[in-house]
């Protein structure tokens, strides 16, 4: 298990290439909870843990979110990267942070910094959402 060493939620977004953004839906208007829970009743959201349960993320509301169903599978590779890292000794530090755009409760991308606490070069990976 990780060291659960921070979740931060950083407000703005950075700007995404034209490329990526042209593909992307559009969860601005995802301002609620209500709003989020009814997009995962029609599949077009699922609920997950910032912090990732699989490296021992709480299942405090503070931790929970709702990302599209393709960029989970995207983010479980991550996930799987940051287990294989855990198991091989190479990290046993991880901080997510989320970035939203205007009110939305959608993260806009996710933010994975892992670290051994012995040091060395972090890894760094980043779930583009939206």
């Amino acid at each position: 298990m990780l060291l659960f060493g921070g979740l931060s939620l950083a407000p703005g977004a950075m700007a995404q290439e034209a490329g990526q953004l042209a593909d992307r839906p559009d969860f601005s208007m995802v301002t609620s909870k209500a709003a989020a829970q009814r997009l995962v009743r029609e599949g077009r959201l699922v609920r997950i843990r910032l912090f990732p349960a699989e490296l021992g993320g709480p299942a405090d509301p503070g931790n929970l979110t709702y990302i599209p169903p393709a960029v989970e599978y995207t983010r479980q590779l991550l996930i799987g990267t940051l287990q294989r890292f855990t198991a091989e000794d190479l990290i046993d530090q991880l901080d997510v942070q989320a970035e939203y755009k205007g009110t939305s409760i959608v993260p806009s991308r996710i933010h994975f910094t892992a670290k051994h606490s012995r040091g060395g070069p972090p890894f760094e990976g980043v779930v583009e959402v939206w």
